[in-house]
């Protein structure tokens, strides 16, 4: 049987903040109530009342443990909202060399602003654990206004408060907050990690060379776990001696990699990317690293779902921010980042055309504005009145590429859609429906924006604009 539900919300008696407990009569919940002195009756409220400190919680939680549940949902609810994290770190690659961190469970810092200062919230779902080492560590203080945890956003308490909890925590960074100091970013690429005593760090320089190249967060976090393994392959060898290997030692490596058939040629490929542009390029070594074996590739074919299967996905939500996202990335064909980093002067109804900035390659570019979506795009612009980005997170700035992600997810399993991919999909599904109507495949590649027609190509294996013609050599046979 389901225990009941205690809602804590929060309210202001004079100078007091209090927790007020909402719930559904019960005896057992008076009855706990009453061998707990420090919960008291708030005769103006006409609600049961505790004084708010960094410990509420915890202590509600562990009184009614047994016979009830405590929901916080209202009582955080000035966090809630479009709330979104950018997980720096989260995920642990390589079992078998490097060793993944046991942790509590995860924060999520999210800059926040209001009459009392600037404030790096600390956000969680609410753990003992967690919340004793938050209340031991002195970098972080808790706000009886904000009613949570807070850091001062500030480089050296934000790089010493995640050196302390960073052992037993997971921490994200809410979308919002932008990271540039490469010590922080260090502790957070290598946090899932446990630091053993043959533990190697990446060379931070290596770190600060990629960002100065200009290369995508994306491109940078994949190219330094890579190289993380790389290194940490040799615990007995010094980061000195390993930059003086040569491609013998490299090639050995990677064959490694392919004898212990744990990962892809993708995979392989992407490690022998980030050890080339490592020695060739940060290091400048003169090793022929063009001798490095490289895996070759399988081409597959790009997955799609049909108009009439995205017409059902696009219907089945009915948020009209959400709705009007997807559409975008659908309508004209764009990566789901590209999609992210529009602002409204990008739209040129006047000549129906989006501009890309710095696309994929740092290349701009132009693709279509369709009729229906220039309409929608009109509704929501109405509703939401952005005035940057064209799709805002909730503390300013853009979208997250992962709500996006969870708002596609949702509705294919609500549309009853065979899942074909994720958002890259829509845009696959773009070119291949673009294909089939007719449109000539030198357009297509202007519109996507490659670089080589040969990656164009491939919408060529998946559409149907031909193959209903052909016959089946089964049908003139008499069986």
């Amino acid at each position: 049987m389901r225990k009941p539900v205690i809602y804590l919300n929060h309210n202001k008696i004079g100078d007091k903040d209090v927790v007020l407990l909402y719930f559904k009569s019960n005896n057992a919940i008076y009855e706990r109530i009453k061998q707990n002195d420090w919960i008291d009756w708030n005769a103006e409220c006409k609600k049961f009342a505790v004084s708010v400190t960094a410990s509420t919680v915890g202590l509600l939680v562990d009184v009614f443990s047994d016979i009830a549940e405590i929901n916080t949902h209202y009582y955080e609810a000035r966090l809630k909202g479009n709330t979104e994290e950018v997980s720096i770190g989260d995920s642990s690659y390589f079992n078998g060399v490097l060793q993944r961190a046991e942790k509590y469970g995860a924060i999520t810092l999210v800059p926040f602003k209001n009459e009392f200062g600037r404030f790096l919230v600390v956000k969680y779902t609410y753990c003992n654990r967690i919340n004793k080492v938050l209340v031991n560590c002195k970098y972080s203080v808790w706000h009886k206004n904000i009613r949570n945890f807070v850091v001062e956003p500030k480089v050296s308490v934000l790089l010493n408060f995640i050196k302390t909890v960073s052992s037993k925590l997971t921490v994200r960074i809410q979308n919002e907050l932008k990271i540039s100091d490469y010590r922080i970013l260090q502790l957070l690429y290598e946090q899932s990690y446990e630091k053993t005593y043959f533990f190697k760090s990446c060379p931070i320089e290596f770190l600060k060379y990629m960002q100065m190249r200009n290369y995508s967060p994306s491109t940078i976090s994949t190219y330094y776990y890579f190289l993380l393994r790389f290194i940490n392959s040799y615990k007995l060898n010094s980061i000195g001696q390993i930059n003086e290997f040569g491609s013998d030692k490299i090639n050995e490596y990677h064959q490694w990699m392919v004898g212990e058939k744990s990962y892809s040629f993708q995979t392989i490929n992407q490690s022998v990317n980030a050890i080339k542009l490592y020695y060739n390029n940060f290091m400048q070594r003169t090793v022929k690293l063009d001798q490095v074996i490289r895996p070759k590739l399988g081409r597959g074919l790009p997955k799609v779902w049909s108009k009439e299967e995205v017409s059902n996905i696009l219907g089945c939500i009915t948020n009209l921010k959400h709705k009007t996202l997807l559409s975008l990335v659908y309508g004209s064909g764009l990566r789901i980042g590209e999609a992210l980093k529009l602002r409204l002067s990008d739209i040129d109804s006047k000549r129906m055309r989006i501009r890309i900035l710095g696309a994929k390659g740092k290349k701009d570019r132009y693709t279509i504005l369709g009729n229906a979506l220039l309409k929608m795009l009109r509704i929501y612009y109405d509703e939401y009145k952005p005035s940057d980005f064209l799709f805002a997170g909730q503390f300013g700035g853009n979208y997250s590429t992962t709500s996006a992600g969870n708002v596609l997810k949702a509705a294919i399993k609500r549309s009853g859609v065979p899942r074909r991919g994720a958002l890259h999909s829509l845009r696959h599904s773009f070119a291949t429906h673009l294909l089939e109507s007719g449109t000539d495949l030198r357009y297509i590649q202007e519109l996507l924006g490659h670089e080589s027609s040969k990656t164009t190509d491939i919408y060529t294996h998946v559409s149907n604009k031909y193959l209903h013609q052909i016959k089946s050599p089964l049908d003139d046979l008499s069986i």
